[in-house]
C-alpha cells in the first residue's frame, strides 16, 4: 500500500488505487469482522487503518467512486469511504441498528486515521453499540 502512496508517478497511483482499492478495503474488512479469524489481527488492523489514513489525508486524491453513479456532486472520497465502510457492516450485521453502525462506523475512522497503533482497540465492536 505504502510503494503505490508513495509512487513517483501520480498516474500508477491514482491508477492503482482506482481499481483496488475498494476492494482490497472489502477484503480486509470482512477477514477482521469474521468471528472465525484471528490470525494477523494486528497487521490486517495496521493495513485497514492505513488505508483510512490514505483517504483521510487525502493522499488518494482521484474519487474512489464512480461519479456517474454518486449523486452528490460534493461527494468526496473520505464521505464515501464513511459510506462505504457503513454499507459493509450493516451487511455484515443485520441485527444492529443503522445508527448504532453509524456511530461505530465514525469513531472507526477517527481513530484509525489517527493511529494505526490504536487500530486493534477501534475495530473491537463495543457491547454499548450493539444495544442501540
Amino acid at each position: 500500500m505504502n510503494n503505490f502512496a508513495n509512487a513517483a508517478d501520480p498516474a500508477i497511483t491514482s491508477a492503482f488505487f482506482q481499481r483496488y482499492y475498494l476492494s482490497l478495503f472489502q477484503d480486509v474488512f470482512f477477514v477482521l469482522t469474521d468471528t472465525d479469524h484471528k490470525s494477523g489481527f494486528k497487521f490486517q488492523s495496521a493495513l485497514l487503518a492505513r488505508m483510512y489514513q490514505l483517504v483521510e489525508l487525502n493522499v488518494i486524491q482521484n474519487p474512489l467512486f464512480d461519479p456517474a453513479v454518486v449523486s452528490d456532486p460534493n461527494m468526496t472520497n473520505s464521505v464515501f469511504l464513511r459510506g462505504y465502510a457503513t454499507n459493509l457492516l450493516q451487511t455484515a450485521f443485520p441485527h444492529l441498528h443503522k445508527y448504532g453502525i453509524c456511530l461505530f462506523s465514525l469513531s472507526t475512522v477517527l481513530n484509525l486515521s489517527r493511529s494505526g497503533r490504536k487500530s486493534k482497540h477501534a475495530l473491537v465492536l463495543s457491547p454499548s453499540i450493539t444495544m442501540i
